[in-house]
């Protein structure tokens, strides 16, 4: 079976998953998914990098990331669909802008914002 048709193994997908995660790094993935203890930095980040360049887990990250995105722009999609804006959804949407700009930058949180049709509106000025 070629290396691309292969399923990932559970630690390839821990790692994936750790990965995914906002600011991940991947010496602190590859310590979540493997065991380390006979492993120096270096040998960590040699293994952390190799899995990195594997296409399968890179798309699996990319999956993963996708499927969080979505997740947040449902959710700012239902706060919207509510009508009037309270605390409880304000602090929902706060905190899905918050993750949004965590995973794709401002500019991946303004764009799923204005799919949402969700508008922030500065309550100070």
């Amino acid at each position: 079976m070629p290396k691309k048709d292969k399923p990932l193994t559970a630690k390839q997908e821990a790692f994936a998953r750790e990965m995914a995660k906002p600011r991940a790094k991947q010496q602190d993935a590859y310590r979540a998914a493997y065991d380390c203890k006979r492993m120096n930095y270096n040998s960590i980040s040699c293994a952390a990098s190799k899995l990195m360049r594997d296409p399968r887990i890179a798309h699996r990250i990319q999956e993963i990331r996708d499927a969080a995105a979505k997740d947040c722009r449902w959710e700012l999609q239902d706060a919207a669909a509510e009508g009037s804006i309270n605390g409880d959804a304000r602090l929902a949407i706060t905190e899905s802008v918050k993750l949004l700009n965590d995973m794709f930058g401002v500019d991946g949180a303004k764009a799923a914002m204005a799919e949402a049709g969700v508008t922030i509106v500065d309550d100070l000025g």
